[in-house]
């Protein structure tokens, strides 16, 4: 018996077949890549709550120090000398927004439940036209309101405000509780400064 035709693989076919086994490899290399760009975008794109990302009154949870310019136009008070004891509302305003004109009389009608509370009204603008809103929505008097102007425009920067009025409400420690970004029911802000 004679073995004439075996099955011996020609050269061709060999270079067939490592070139296929390339091209394979290459395919793969290349979907390879593309996933690890796909998975490193994804990871790239999502937020990640650091201390770098969080805004400064969740950053640094004690009330900030600045100062705020009072109606005499002479004398400043320092938040950092407010004295603890008693909860803090710190209230950025515009005499000229509607929101803030609705909460000053909300104010004024809620003041039994905010007997208890530091509450600072100041404005970006000028000292008459705050003086004249105090007036105006009959909260000049109340023993417990100081007004004036934020003279560095720090509170809006702070708290990352939108929108006016921007109320921060601190503990008797003068520890952070709860911000109001635009504007808040005076019912919301009552059961916070009255723990409800």
């Amino acid at each position: 018996m004679k073995l004439t035709n075996l099955c011996v693989p020609k050269k061709e076919d060999f270079i067939t077949f490592v070139d296929k086994r390339k091209q394979d490899m290459k395919l793969k290399l290349v979907l390879l890549m593309l996933l690890a760009c796909v998975v490193t975008t994804t990871y790239a794109q999502k937020p990640t709550h650091t201390a770098d990302t969080m805004p400064p009154y969740l950053k640094h949870p004690e009330m900030p120090a600045f100062k705020i310019q009072l109606l005499d136009s002479v004398s400043s008070l320092n938040t950092f000398n407010i004295k603890p004891g008693r909860k803090t509302i710190l209230m950025l305003f515009g005499p000229d927004c509607e929101h803030c004109q609705h909460m000053a009389d909300s104010i004024r009608a809620h003041m039994d439940e905010l007997r208890n509370v530091h509450l600072y009204m100041f404005s970006f603008a000028e000292l008459r036209d705050v003086k004249n809103f105090a007036e105006k929505y009959k909260l000049n008097k109340e023993k417990n309101i100081t007004f004036g102007k934020d003279i560095d425009f720090f509170f809006a920067g702070f708290y990352k405000l939108s929108a006016v009025p921007g109320i921060a409400i601190y503990d008797e420690k003068k520890k952070f509780v709860k911000l109001f970004n635009g504007g808040a029911k005076i019912t919301d802000i009552t059961s916070v400064v009255n723990n409800k």
